[in-house]
């Protein structure tokens, strides 16, 4: 059993290695150091980590930590959000929420998602260097979401703007901006509430307001906390995803994506795939034993901070052919995965069909990464329409087909 600080520094491209060997030491159960300097353990493998995932006795809500674990001391209506909760309150919460995200609103969500990419891409340069990052993959999400939740156009700038502080992974030192972006987004929020409940539409807010189980409804401050929930959950794993499946089209995938152009199902299943094969996070949230438990032979106290090693589970080969974790698995699987497939979708099909040549711009390794131990993430990308020697023989390849 490894007591060290195991991946929780820095990010690294080494992510994959890191990882494989916490999952290959020992029995693949380690204690480790946070660096707040708190404790914690890491749970690999697997098996171990879909254990953890889906163990009613292993509780995501904060209030079971035995260790003084408080998370980011949010006010009272956005803590109680699906991610500090579980047991009865999470169940009544979620079985209330999750009617927004079903089949029945994903053509409303899609129509949504391909608006916002075209816009984007309109406005992408026709040539040149193109920032993909900042001209496409961090806007996405906030767009998307700030129009789903029913927010007026006028006001996804200034959503986007308040919004940008809860994603920095670094940000703790940042109080007063936190608090001002949290002040800004309930605002926004709220006065959306208010507009939804005297004209409601498809959005997210207006099918919560109308959202019932038996006599049962959502209060205010609990639609306040889905709303900040969409944007924390829903952002960076977002970015991340779109990023890296843009980058692995143009990188190593191009020729082949470009013939599936004209077919969109078989276009969003590599989609899929490739989001699945770069599994972007590589921790679940926090969870802490409700009670002391044995994983592969080690005990973990009640109450302890426990983080399932998602990137671990990815690389076993226990995994192949079985279900991937990467939006999670159980109760807490992640509501807007779908919304994140389609945002990456859209995305790489509309990047692919305005620039007939891509280029990246040099290895993988070479791109800056967000500072997150959390999940591993590009900060930069950059690709370009021009053509080089390796690619001529390529592209003539694809410009003579019949």
């Amino acid at each position: 059993m490894t007591v060290g600080s195991c991946p929780f520094g820095a990010s690294t491209h080494d992510v994959d290695v890191l990882h494989e060997r916490m999952r290959t030491e020992g029995c693949g159960v380690h204690r480790a150091v946070l660096p707040d300097g708190s404790q914690a353990w890491v749970v690999t493998g697997y098996d171990a980590v879909t254990r953890l995932l889906t163990d009613t006795a292993v509780s995501a809500a904060k209030a079971d930590s035995t260790t003084g674990f408080r998370g980011n001391r949010l006010p009272p209506a956005l803590d109680a959000n699906l991610l500090n909760l579980d047991g009865p309150a999470h169940r009544r919460l979620r079985t209330l929420a999750a009617e927004a995200f079903g089949p029945r609103h994903h053509r409303f969500h899609e129509q949504i998602v391909a608006d916002t990419v075209r816009e984007l891409v309109a406005d992408l340069p026709s040539d040149g260097p193109i920032d993909l990052m900042n001209g496409l993959c961090e806007p996405l999400p906030a767009r998307v979401t700030g129009t789903l939740l029913g927010l007026p156009p006028e006001q996804l700038g200034a959503f986007r703007d308040a919004s940008a502080p809860l994603l920095r992974s670094d940000a703790s030192h940042e109080q007063d901006a936190l608090r001002r972006s949290m002040m800004t987004l309930w605002g926004l929020i709220s006065a959306a509430l208010a507009d939804k409940r005297r004209t409601p539409g498809q959005d997210l807010l207006s099918v919560w307001i109308a959202a019932r189980d038996g006599q049962d409804r959502l209060t205010e401050d609990e639609l306040v906390s889905l709303a900040f929930l969409t944007i924390i959950g829903g952002f960076e794993n977002t970015i991340s995803s779109t990023a890296f499946v843009l980058d692995e089209l143009v990188r190593s995938h191009q020729g082949h994506a470009r013939e599936m152009l004209d077919r969109p199902s078989e276009f969003a299943a590599l989609t899929r795939r490739l989001i699945r094969e770069a599994a972007p996070m590589n921790y679940a949230l926090r969870r802490f034993p409700l009670t002391d438990i044995e994983i592969n032979g080690v005990v973990i106290p009640r109450g302890h901070t426990v983080f399932a090693s998602l990137r671990s589970a990815h690389l076993d080969p226990a995994a192949h052919g079985r279900p991937d974790l990467v939006f999670g698995r159980g109760r807490h699987y992640c509501l807007g995965a779908k919304l994140a497939e389609l945002q990456a979708d859209h995305a790489a099909r509309a990047v692919l069909e305005k620039y007939p040549h891509l280029r990246v711009a040099g290895p993988r390794e070479e791109y800056r990464l967000r500072e997150s131990w959390m999940t591993y993430s590009l900060a930069e990308l950059t690709v370009s329409t021009g053509v080089g020697d390796a690619d001529r023989g390529a592209v003539r390849w694809l410009d003579s087909r019949p």
